[in-house]
């Protein structure tokens, strides 16, 4: 926690002067601290509505029977109780249709009841399971993921029931579900299963990972499957790792040990590589409407605190929206973009009032273009003193202490490299505010010993 409580310090003394430039945290209203979200759902034709389910974020555990919605983009939120008739069901998942109608996948977190699908048509103040994706065998039946192309195409998948995972198919909304027969699905290893909420779609195109680092794919709306093996041995804890597909072939994985893979084939091969830059390991996504832009949360490299990172060229180069955003995103469990300015990083909750997400506030439109020209190094060069910035047409510097006290401002005509006499600057941390010739702005830290 070294990083987390520096940084927590700096802020302290820093804040008249801080900047989000990416995220911004929200309140999402929940009521138990340290909640967050296990997914993050955008209406198929709205960025404005979103739903939420809740969970516990503090390690213990514990499973909430509440969902949160948005019809402002993530800006404000309204949640509630969600009424399924046993504290022994648990939500895996959700997906948003409109601002009243949304679907939940649920599985049986004790005995003696039975999970599957329900809906919520009433902005969810009630909740009705549909019978006919029965998720009844037994102890086998698992629902995992729930999800919906529009407000009448969906598929659900549960763990392997009677042989085979157990998946339905609705093309009316779920009044009727149908299961997909075993024909048309490649058999399970011994002990294999699925994940709750774990899967990645393009268009008419699902994926979802297993226990075993498996990967099904299905092109038609999940009426037939195959089956690849990904580079990981499990998709879940130290081993597992996050998916993103930009499209039905090209795609990375960002492994929990911050292993990277790339695939140009829809999965088939995974290629490793070892991308420039600092990215993170939690959860990583493709923002649509971008040629070839990522976004990744979770653990930074050295293991010491959280952030996010972003890379504009497809994963081969990543840039730290820390040395940017002054107060970072610890990102937890979800993350999901509907274009360039619409997307949601879960956190954790403070109180009612206070935290719970975080909101991209930048245009990754605007951003990709601009960020090969904005990727500014700055340090102190222990031979001659000075505090040396390069980068690509930089107009201005402003040096901030931790007390916010600034020590230095001044301007340039679009240079890539400036040398500042820092010999008088006292030992300690500084952060170095650096705009270039169209007014964009980041911040990095250094250090003078």
């Amino acid at each position: 926690m070294k990083k987390l409580l520096l940084l927590t310090f700096i802020l302290g003394g820093f804040a008249s002067n801080a900047q989000q430039v990416f995220w911004e945290e929200k309140s999402t209203g929940f009521l138990t601290p340290s909640t967050n979200e296990t997914d993050i759902s955008y209406a198929p034709n709205d960025p404005n509505v979103v739903w939420i389910y809740a969970s516990a974020g503090d390690g213990s555990g514990d499973f909430y029977q509440e969902w949160g919605r948005s019809t402002d983009g993530g800006e404000t939120w309204t949640v509630g109780n969600i009424e399924i008739g046993s504290t022994d069901l648990a939500i895996g998942d959700i997906c948003a249709i409109n601002a009243t109608t949304a679907y939940i996948a649920v599985f049986p977190n004790g005995a003696g009841v039975t999970g599957g699908i329900w809906i919520t048509t009433d902005s969810g103040a009630t909740w009705q399971r549909q019978n006919t994706a029965s998720y009844n065998t037994g102890t086998e039946s698992f629902a995992n993921i729930v999800h919906f192309w529009d407000a009448q195409k969906g598929m659900t998948m549960g763990d392997p029931a009677s042989g085979y995972f157990e998946i339905y198919t609705t093309t009316n909304g779920g009044t009727n579900w149908t299961r997909v027969p075993s024909a048309n699905i490649p058999a399970p290893l011994d002990g294999e299963y699925g994940y709750t909420h774990n899967f990645e779609v393009y268009n008419n195109v699902l994926w979802f990972q297993t226990n075993k680092g498996r990967v099904y794919k299905s092109t038609d709306f999940g009426l037939t499957w195959t089956v690849t093996q990904s580079p990981l041995t499990d998709w879940s804890g130290d081993a597992g790792g996050g998916l993103a597909m930009k499209d039905e072939n090209n795609g990375i994985i960002v492994a929990q040990d911050f292993r990277f893979f790339r695939t140009s084939d829809g999965g088939v091969t995974w290629n490793p590589e070892v991308p420039n830059g600092y990215f993170r390991n939690f959860e990583v996504a493709f923002v649509p409407g971008t040629q070839d832009f990522y976004v990744t949360t979770g653990e930074d490299p050295d293991g010491i605190g959280r952030g996010s990172s972003y890379s504009y060229d497809g994963g081969l180069n990543w840039i730290d929206i820390n040395e940017t955003d002054e107060v970072p995103n610890d990102g937890a469990n979800s993350l999901s973009f509907y274009d360039p300015t619409n997307g949601l990083s879960g956190g954790f909750t403070a109180s009612s009032v206070s935290g719970g997400i975080w909101k991209w506030i930048a245009n990754a439109l605007s951003t990709s273009s601009f960020s090969k020209d904005k990727a500014y190094s700055a340090f102190i060069n222990s031979t001659t003193g000075n505090l040396e910035v390069n980068g690509k047409n930089i107009s201005s510097i402003s040096v901030f202490d931790v007390l916010g006290k600034q020590v230095y401002n001044g301007n340039f005509a679009s240079v890539d490299t400036v040398a500042i006499n820092a010999n008088n600057f006292n030992s300690g941390i500084y952060l170095v505010k650096v705009t270039n010739n169209a007014g964009a702005a980041s911040t990095v830290k250094v250090v003078k010993n």
